[in-house]
């Protein structure tokens, strides 16, 4: 996984090096800092802040929002939501891009990366997501049980890690997300648009581009259906 230099995050972000120092100190942006107190970023996190980071009208969703809005596309029942939510998730799926239902959504979870000693081991308790489940939307890609992919059940990702036995690395292929659902899910799986949303926040295009175009398939779906 490729880092940037504070300089180089500030140039990608277009702020002041001490705003782009200030966001790896807050852990707005994950990083890992040197012996000599040098800061590098994580491309992969830089992705997501970017694709998360909203102002004005594309202001992001709060989590249970931004659930009830995959939970839509999903063709699923997000009963958590007020009818006044509701109505406003729906807005913005109509008037939405592909794209911009990324970006909304995107701040709903926080992704950190390991390297497990047992990526099967370590799966067996998940809820899979990206690219351990893309069989689910029904793209060219496969899934790929080389990697962990997967939302914790309950408690937080470094516990989970800690149980089976996964080192945190920057540069780590594994991948464990903070489970933020506002209600409980006991499916094995992710539904689509999670699977799809978490594939479109990838570094890699391929995978970033498969799940653009699984939402946006959902998203007329859905338009049809409404």
């Amino acid at each position: 996984m490729a880092e940037l230099t504070v300089t180089e995050l500030a140039d990608r972000l277009g702020v002041t090096t001490r705003r782009a120092r200030d966001l790896l100190d807050t852990g707005d942006i994950a990083g890992r800092q040197l012996a000599n107190r040098t800061w590098l970023a994580d491309s992969d996190s830089v992705l997501r802040y970017e694709t998360s980071a909203r102002r004005g009208k594309g202001r992001g969703l709060d989590a249970a929002s931004a659930w009830g809005l995959l939970w839509e596309l999903s063709g699923l029942d997000a009963g958590w939501l007020t009818p006044s939510t509701r109505a406003r998730v729906r807005r913005r799926i109509r008037e939405s891009s592909a794209e911009k239902i990324v970006k909304a959504v995107g701040k709903r979870t926080v992704a950190r990366r390991y390297t497990a000693a047992n990526v099967e081991r370590a799966s067996q308790r998940l809820i899979a997501t990206g690219r351990a489940a893309a069989r689910v939307l029904g793209t060219d890609l496969i899934d790929d049980r080389r990697r962990v992919s997967g939302y914790v059940r309950e408690g937080s990702v470094d516990d989970y890690a800690e149980q089976h036995f996964m080192v945190a690395e920057l540069a780590g292929q594994d991948v464990l997300y903070e489970n933020t659902l506002p209600i409980r899910f006991d499916g094995d799986v992710m539904p689509a648009a999670v699977v799809a949303a978490d594939l479109a926040l990838s570094t890699d295009t391929r995978e970033r581009s498969a799940g653009l175009g699984a939402i946006e398939e959902l998203r007329q779906a859905w338009l049809a259906a409404h």
